[in-house]
């Protein structure tokens, strides 16, 4: 029964649980149309390459060929309708994915069709490339039935078609080509799963360490309370106002994810501010003031040595880009770097609002809470040259939505 069931975990998951196969589901997605990109293109190539050569030679293998280049032009023109992430349109990735499979299975039943087996060996090299990212879903059982699919359809058209010497060897050819190509995709397929998986296990271990360093911060500043968790939410009900906008729907779900994950990090550097200066209780002198301000820089330097190495990248940047740059200021008078206008990265604006909205409207022990409206007042002040004149309305529509 053990036997079976770990069987059973290689042909639909890879060797792992289903789980934890669904976990890494999207990183396996994000792959794959990578791969199904390369593919597409290097078999439109090859196509086009075989095909000028047969015409050449008058060989009149050209069919195949033709079929190939045709085949790869559609789905090269059918890929920008799917996007990165995988959301949205869905129709047109089953499409695609039932496409190919389709598509492989007719060009091997048009090369049958061919009277020699000469050509057999280079056209099999193309169509093993063809398949590897072809259900832009790595599960093992879908592509050996797909290679087994493929092989009965060559085989029922060439005993038809051919002699049987031609027929002796396309057996020969197609058993040697399937086991071969199954064991490879086996060792592909298993070996992307659990280095994917391996990844996703580092990477939770690594966020939970930075969301505990962002705990110890918390702990240590008197001053913000449950800071971190509010700014985390602003930035979350900010994200969903800017999906409704023409202006940043070039952005996709895994960067606005992504944003509100690092959005705790924010202030991750206060964790190497002295405590005398992180908990004074009243203003901060100009020497203590400039201490305070390193802030920025040591955060982006604690998120690069605790993540850089293994961290998914957009994610890291985005972390270091907010811990770093969330106090610049639209008119360039911020810091640390003094950026100006949209030269700032959008998800440091984004959490300036955050975290200015919220410092306000919180008591800490150097002053009392302001209202909501004064708050509101405050940010509104600062329009275009504290703040985002683009992202400052959908903030305050947040608030007001909140209220």
């Amino acid at each position: 029964m053990m036997q079976g069931n770990r069987f059973r975990r290689f042909l639909f998951y890879g060797g792992i649980d289903r789980e934890n196969y669904d976990a890494i589901r999207p990183m396996l997605w994000k792959r794959n149309l990578r791969a199904l990109r390369i593919t597409a293109a290097l078999a439109r190539g090859i196509g086009v390459i075989f095909l000028v050569l047969n015409l050449l030679l008058r060989t009149g293998l050209w069919v195949p060929y033709l079929f190939l280049l045709c085949g790869s032009a559609v789905t090269l023109l059918l890929l920008p309708l799917i996007k990165e992430d995988g959301s949205g349109k869905e129709i047109w990735s089953l499409l695609l994915c039932y496409g190919q499979i389709i598509l492989v299975c007719v060009y091997a039943g048009i090369l049958s069709t061919q009277r020699s087996n000469h050509e057999i060996p280079a056209t099999s090299v193309i169509v093993f490339i063809a398949l590897l990212p072809l259900t832009i879903d790595d599960r093992p059982i879908r592509m050996f039935a797909v290679m087994l699919g493929e092989s009965a359809v060559y085989l029922l058209l060439s005993n038809l078609l051919k002699s049987a010497h031609a027929f002796s060897l396309d057996v020969q050819n197609t058993v040697t080509f399937c086991i071969v190509g199954m064991v490879l995709y086996a060792v592909i397929c298993t070996r992307n799963i659990r280095e994917l998986h391996q990844s996703e296990r580092i990477e939770k271990i690594q966020r939970s360490i930075i969301t505990s360093l962002a705990a110890v911060v918390e702990e240590r500043d008197e001053n913000t309370g449950d800071h971190i968790q509010r700014t985390e939410n602003y930035v979350e009900k900010l994200t969903r106002r800017m999906k409704k906008y023409e202006r940043y729907s070039r952005l996709t779900e895994d960067y606005y994810n992504n944003v509100i994950l690092a959005a705790a990090m924010h202030d991750i550097g206060k964790i190497r501010i002295p405590d005398r200066i992180l908990n004074k209780p009243g203003r901060l002198t100009e020497e203590e003031f400039e201490i305070m301000k390193k802030h920025s820089g040591y955060g982006a330097e604690i998120i690069k040595k605790t993540m850089g190495d293994i961290e998914e990248e957009e994610y890291c940047s985005i972390a270091c880009n907010i811990a770093r740059h969330h106090h610049e200021r639209y008119d360039g008078k911020g810091y640390p770097d003094g950026l100006k206008g949209e030269d700032i990265p959008l998800e440091a604006r984004m959490m300036a609002l955050a975290d200015v909205y919220d410092a306000l409207v919180s008591e800490r022990v150097y002053k009392k809470p302001y209202s909501k409206e004064k708050a509101r007042e405050i940010l509104l002040e600062g329009n275009g040259t504290q703040f985002d004149p683009y992202l400052l309305p959908l903030f305050l529509d947040c608030v007001e939505s909140e209220r």
